[in-house]
């Protein structure tokens, strides 16, 4: 027989378990009736199905409490309980999954489903589960070929396949860069596995290559920590061909006329030109609620009238997207882009302006490798902006070329070596005061002045110049010397990082969150 476990990840994947599933077997399936006997029969190993209509029915009746459901599957030794139908802290729901929690029982609640088709397939795989496996999987295909009939995007087949299976999933473009990553709102863990993802996208449960003869089509990639169930891989496998021809048809049609037609939804009216602005939503280190993201995107929306800023996306999404209008008094867009990463208190990545409107994705497109680029960046690159210093707060596409070249300097050949020979002489002594003189050292490189300097460390004009005067008696430097002091950022760069990789780094949203305060 099918354990408990194995029946739920092949037939309810998406159901909320109140605890984990105790290590029993299901024998068979009952479903509540709305009367009385609530079941025809009730035998050892029975997974009883509560259907909230039939639940709300027999309470108000007075007949049956939702407790009592659940003692008489206990007393017939059944393997658990399944509520279908229930919102999240409907009591009577609440009631009954707490009591079989109590006694042992599995407790799953599923969103709406009709308990009948249910029913059908808990026997089907009882009965036979590879064949009910495939059936399942030719739902999610059947589900994905309305979504193409229909002409929606990548991003939504991948919405689709990530409810469908209950569980984070990307879509990745040849060469493993993602190009849609749906985390579903619903499922406590899924947010976390997409920005583990972003972190590290070698972490999956499961890659899978689409097919293309061509060459590399890309890989559906199924993300979190579980391994894989046996109906993630089926249904992996089987829609694999079908994102495939999906991706080609999407390479094919991006420059049809009806593209550009269909790009000026996402386009406020007020434009052209407009400009891409691109965030991330979902953070490792800060977990946020979908209510939480959804006030995020709320308070965003009031930045500017809808005929000037358009919010793409849902709470669900891997990234905040905004399109807004770039006017003579905010050119550049880094205006709105500043008041965004005030409010997200997070950094935004900002295209340049564009004026026809099948540009959009291609704007989108170089606001997020602007982003990726300023993310590889130490963190402490984006600890020293500020809301008034927007140079890593809000990142510019027309300077991408910049975040790239400083994130490559650590790669300098030899770098390692000549950068700690010349920063010999800081290195030595006590670890608080070798941090201490690099800071100084930074503040100083990467101010304007000495204010700028001072204000960066926290700390006195004077206590600023005391502390380089005893830099430059120690080194025998000369800080007004242009060429010393290239090399001697690019050796700071070169040393912190080394540095930064035998700790455990701040993320990039902790780091924007100090610079915000």
């Amino acid at each position: 027989m099918s354990t408990l476990r194995e029946l739920w990840q092949a037939v309810f994947p998406t159901a909320r378990v109140l605890a984990r599933p105790p290590e029993r077997e299901v024998g068979w399936v009952r479903v509540l009736k709305s009367r009385v006997p609530a079941f025809d029969a009730l035998e050892a190993a029975d997974l009883a199905i509560l259907p909230m209509s039939a639940l709300r029915e027999l309470s108000a009746s007075g007949e049956v409490e939702a407790s009592s459901v659940v003692d008489a599957v206990a007393r017939a030794a059944g393997s658990g309980v399944l509520v279908v139908g229930a919102s999240a802290g409907e009591p009577l729901a609440t009631e009954a999954l707490e009591r079989a929690s109590a006694l042992g029982l599995g407790a799953f609640r599923l969103g709406e489903a009709e308990p009948q088709a249910l029913e059908r397939s808990v026997i089907g795989y009882l009965v036979n589960g590879r064949a009910e496996l495939e059936r399942q999987a030719r739902v999610l295909e059947s589900i994905l070929e309305r979504l193409a009939l229909e002409g929606r995007d990548l991003a939504a087949h991948t919405a689709a396949i990530a409810s469908f299976l209950g569980r984070a999933v990307a879509l990745e473009r040849p060469r493993g860069r993602p190009l849609a990553i749906h985390a579903p709102a619903d499922v406590d863990t899924a947010a976390a596995a997409a920005a583990a993802y972003i972190a590290q996208p070698r972490r999956t449960a499961l890659r899978v290559r689409l097919p293309d003869p061509a060459g590399d089509a890309g890989a559906l990639v199924l993300l979190g920590p579980s391994p894989p169930t046996e109906l993630e891989r089926v249904a992996a496998e089987r829609v694999a061909a079908l994102l495939a021809l999906e991706m080609r048809r999407g390479a094919l049609t991006l420059d049809a006329p009806e593209a550009s037609r269909s790009a000026t939804h996402h386009l406020p009216s007020e434009g052209p030109p407009w400009v891409s602005l691109v965030s991330r939503q979902l953070h490792l280190d800060r977990p946020s609620s979908v209510e939480e993201r959804d006030q995020l995107r709320a308070e965003i929306r009031r930045l500017e009238p809808g005929r000037r800023l358009a919010l793409r996306g849902d709470a669900g999404s891997l990234e905040l997207r905004i399109v807004a209008v770039a006017d003579e008094q905010d050119p550049l867009g880094l205006d709105i882009a500043a008041r965004v990463a005030s409010l997200s208190r997070r950094p935004v990545a900002v295209s340049r302006p564009y004026a026809e409107t099948e540009q959009r994705a291609l704007a989108e497109a170089e606001a997020r490798a602007t982003l990726e680029a300023v993310e590889a960046l130490r963190p402490d690159e984006l600890a020293r902006a500020g809301p008034a210093d927007q140079d890593l707060i809000v990142c510019r596409a027309d300077r991408l070329a910049a975040y790239r070249l400083l994130a490559s300097v650590h790669d300098v050949p030899d770098g390692q070596r000549q950068a700690r020979i010349l920063l010999g002489p800081l290195l030595e002594g006590r670890s608080a005061r070798v941090q201490e003189r690099l800071d100084t050292l930074r503040a100083v490189l990467d101010g304007a002045g000495a204010a700028d300097a001072a204000a960066a460390l926290g700390v006195h004009r004077n206590t600023l110049a005391y502390r380089l005067s005893r830099i430059e008696e120690r080194t025998g430097w000369n800080m007004d010397d242009p060429s010393l002091r290239f090399a001697l950022g690019l050796a700071l760069r070169i040393v912190q990082h080394a540095q930064g990789r035998t700790t455990q780094e701040p993320s990039l949203s902790g780091n924007a969150l100090r610079a915000e305060r």
